[in-house]
């Protein structure tokens, strides 16, 4: 008689890394649109009329991002990850202050992309924690 069980190949994702490639991207995504987007319109002046983006993009990014990078945060912290935890509060604070603060498009330029790296690399370190096998050479 055979069993029947439910099996999923080892490579199959799971949420927790779907999650965590999708806040790498986002967060890879952010800090080329704060740094390549405004060399590429001072570049191009013509371009700015065609490529604005309103204000409110950037609050509905980090309405949408914040909460899945929370989760991941939370998690890494039920693994005992607390730095992992506290950069990517730093980077989500950054992204958000960026937004509230009254600052100069350059200042909120810095903030965001010091925001961004850190975040992003909050995930990366997280991943590559959850995945310890990676990081040695057979």
């Amino acid at each position: 008689m055979s069993e029947s069980r439910r099996v999923t190949p080892s490579h199959a994702p799971k949420a927790a890394d779907v999650a965590e490639g999708a806040t790498i991207t986002a967060s890879l995504l952010c800090l080329a649109h704060c740094l390549v987007l405004p060399l590429l319109l001072a570049s191009a002046p013509a371009l700015s009329q065609s490529l604005a983006l309103p204000f409110d993009l950037h609050l509905w990014i980090v309405l949408l991002a914040g909460p899945v990078s929370l989760w991941i945060l939370i998690r890494a912290a039920w693994q005992r990850r607390h730095g992992i935890l506290l950069l990517g509060l730093c980077g989500l604070s950054l992204l958000m202050a960026a937004l509230v603060l009254p600052v100069t498009e350059r200042q909120e330029i810095v903030i965001s992309s010091i925001g961004s790296l850190s975040l992003a690399f909050t995930h990366i370190a997280n991943w590559l924690a959850r995945h310890p096998r990676l990081l040695v050479h057979s």
